[in-house]
């Protein structure tokens, strides 16, 4: 994505949030209540080919950068689950600070046995797995911080056995996610002659919605300074 439909994306994702953490003033089956349930496919399948684009260059130190940032994002909220339950093992969760690709890939698959469904799973396991991953969502990290974790380590397994090129096949073009992008933007109009309705008497949530619904601006280009004195011959 270029910068102004990162911008758009992001704008999309705050008014998710806005819609999940004020749940309880729309009404179920209401438009505002619709308009927010059409929203979340669009946002998912942005963030698939947001992913996608950012792994389309097959290059090995990068892949290796994304899983250790994914690695201290789950080691840091290890580190806090650890202080609600002493007997938490948050040790499992201590990344390897290193770039080295066998150490990293090996921690990799560290969490992810830990973390993720497995077809051998009994219902208990399962069970047990679901419970574990909202402890680390709990702490912000995405709900699908796992998933994300398993297209690191399938890209970087991809680059060593040179098919990175077929499995970006599901990348979405540009011309898709401006569409997608759209589609979110008509969306969240609806949702602004909605709430702005909704939320006319009460300032507090009216000026969230505002700032949920913003788009932000790009930063402005510096302007040359004129008093800066000519290079001397």
């Amino acid at each position: 994505m270029d910068d102004r439909n990162i911008r758009r994306f992001d704008r999309a994702t705050r008014v998710q949030t806005f819609g999940r953490d004020y749940a309880a003033d729309i009404a179920p089956g209401s438009r505002a209540d619709e308009l927010f349930r059409e929203l979340d496919p669009i946002i998912l399948a942005l963030t698939e080919a947001k992913v996608g684009q950012l792994r389309t260059p097959v290059d090995k130190a990068e892949l290796i950068k994304a899983l250790s940032l994914d690695f201290k994002d789950i080691a840091r909220s290890a580190r806090a689950i650890k202080l609600d339950d002493p007997a938490f093992p948050n040790g499992a969760y201590r990344h390897p600070r290193t770039s080295v690709e066998i150490p990293v890939t090996t921690h990799a698959d560290s969490l992810l046995n830990l973390l993720e469904d497995a077809p051998t799973d009994t219902p208990a396991q399962l069970t047990a797995k679901a419970a574990l991953r909202a402890k680390f969502i709990a702490y912000e990290l995405p709900a699908d911080f796992v998933e994300d974790l398993r297209a690191d380590r399938d890209a970087l397994a991809a680059c060593n056995t040179g098919k990175q090129s077929d499995n970006l096949e599901g990348v979405q073009s540009t011309s898709a996610i401006d569409t997608l992008l759209s589609a979110a933007q008509s969306i969240i109009t609806r949702l602004d002659a909605a709430l702005q309705n909704k939320y006319s008497r009460d300032p507090d949530k009216l000026a969230a919605w505002k700032s949920a619904s913003r788009t932000e601006r790009p930063p402005k280009k510096q302007k040359p300074d004129d008093t800066t004195p000519p290079p001397v011959a």
